[in-house]
């Protein structure tokens, strides 16, 4: 047989699906896993100074990974890479740029380093049913009223504490210079710590999430916290989330945060491949700032095409305050969709999703 075809084969032979998310390469050492999602919107953002509203192609955090477990005698060694991947203008960005890390773990017990996403971002991420669409939770949990979403972050140069069993899972994590770029030493006076507690009892999930910050690029000095519970019954997904931001910043940006939000969300599979999902928000106005607050509402109908792959139609609408402009459409959507203060910016989105 030709040694070109040997490869091929070989390699074939070696792509076993091992999830619905996830192929195996090299056993459990090298597996290969992401997302396709890319939408066609048609926005309105509802600013006097836009004239070029209307339709928009979208990659919405389509990614592709790399991960894999490397026992050894007494622990395993962990490791993962993962780049975003922009379907719609083939932009680039920095290698890893997504989770990327290494660490030991053993049981139920993880310790890792590198880049990660913070416990209080995702409690956020478990709770929304839009994921990455225009109905998305972002242009509203950990958003402001000038400045959008700047507070569900992905924290460089951290180390974290991963537990996790059938019915608990809580994370503690550390990261010095959270924001910062490399090639110098981490800046000492810039860091977060964060914790993050998810809990199952049958069909109810609770969880809270917690994160401190010193020398953020926009809040300055601060800390918030979520506190999210979901129940499940039958066909029905009913959630509630709250969360509440402080920061002892003096900037405008940084007491523009100074707010409290929260938020209902509910599924109901109304056929054996389809769903309909409605999510409300609201951000309370900043302190002592009148007229910025805002509500959110997202509106959407999933078809499942099968385990990997499903279509969409969503929407998402936000009414903000004369003082606000908390954008229609703010993190993991691609494409924003800004406005100006007093806006109603609003999306409808034709979607379709795959894993591998």
């Amino acid at each position: 047989m030709n040694t070109n075809i040997k490869i091929l084969v070989l390699a074939g032979a070696a792509l076993v699906p091992v999830s619905a998310s996830a192929l195996e390469v090299i056993g459990k050492k090298l597996e290969i896993y992401g997302k396709i999602h890319v939408s066609v919107d048609s926005s309105d953002q509802d600013d006097p100074n836009v004239s070029n509203d209307g339709m928009s192609v979208s990659s919405n955090s389509s990614r592709v990974g790399l991960k894999g477990k490397l026992p050894t005698d007494n622990l395993d060694i962990l490791w993962q890479f993962e780049q975003e991947v922009r379907f719609d203008d083939s932009s680039s960005g920095n290698f890893a740029n997504r989770n990327s890390y290494i660490g030991l773990g053993t049981g139920s017990h993880r310790f890792l380093a590198g880049i990660h996403d913070t416990p209080f971002k995702s409690v956020g991420s478990k709770w929304g049913i839009f994921g990455d669409s225009v109905g998305e939770r972002r242009a509203i949990l950990g958003a402001s009223f000038n400045k959008g979403n700047q507070l569900n972050e992905r924290v460089k140069n951290m180390i974290m504490y991963q537990y996790k069993d059938k019915s608990l899972k809580f994370q503690a994590q550390y990261a010095v210079d959270g924001e910062g770029s490399g090639g110098s030493v981490d800046d000492n006076d810039s860091d977060m710590y964060g914790l993050g507690l998810w809990y199952k009892i049958a069909g109810l999930s609770l969880s809270a999430g917690y994160e401190n910050w010193e020398g953020h690029g926009t809040i300055e000095d601060g800390s918030a916290y979520r506190l999210a519970a979901v129940y499940k019954m039958g066909d029905h997904r009913i959630g509630a989330i709250y969360e509440d931001i402080d920061t002892d910043g003096t900037s405008a940006n940084a007491l523009a945060f100074k707010r409290s939000a929260y938020g209902v969300n509910w599924k109901w599979k109304f056929a054996k491949k389809t769903d309909l999902r409605v999510q409300y928000l609201v951000a309370d106005e900043a302190d002592d700032t009148d007229d910025t607050g805002a509500s959110k509402i997202g509106l959407g109908v999933y078809h499942k095409l099968d385990k990997k792959g499903k279509v969409y139609v969503a929407y998402g609408s936000t009414d903000n305050d004369s003082n606000a402009k908390f954008q229609g459409v703010d993190g993991g959507h691609g494409d924003e969709v800004k406005t100006a203060n007093g806006g109603n910016p609003q999306s409808i989105s034709l979607g379709i999703e795959y894993k591998f």
